[in-house]
């Protein structure tokens, strides 16, 4: 099971590493759509893998999930935008970060119903 888990969480931040590497963001005021694209997927995903078994559960939330999103991209980011005394990209950046999390968060939970 550890191994597994191992694996999983090497995938995961392989993951968000290739994302973040393909969809860097250009110039200081860009919106740092590769940490979005990373949170809101692995919130999907964690939506739909909590009705799996125990185990799988545990494999794809902790370490596949757990590795892919990041909370303190997210921190770095609202950071970079508030220093740089550019509140509005901070907001919109925040609220579209819990927004399209919270959305498809839900939309993993009412597909993984259908899917275990």
């Amino acid at each position: 099971m550890i191994i597994w888990l191992i694996v999983a969480a090497a995938i995961g931040g392989l993951t968000r590493f290739t994302v973040e590497y393909f969809l860097p963001p250009v110039g200081t005021q860009a919106f740092p759509r590769a940490t979005l694209i990373v949170n809101v997927v692995g919130t999907f995903l964690l939506g739909i893998f909590l009705a799996a078994p125990h185990d799988v559960r545990l494999v794809v939330g902790s370490g596949f999930c757990g590795a892919l999103t990041t909370f303190s991209g997210v921190s770095l980011q609202l950071h970079r935008r508030f220093s740089a005394g550019d509140r509005s990209a901070g907001v919109r950046y925040l609220g579209s970060t819990l927004v399209l999390g919270l959305a498809a968060a839900a939309v993993g939970m009412a597909l993984g119903t259908h899917l275990f």
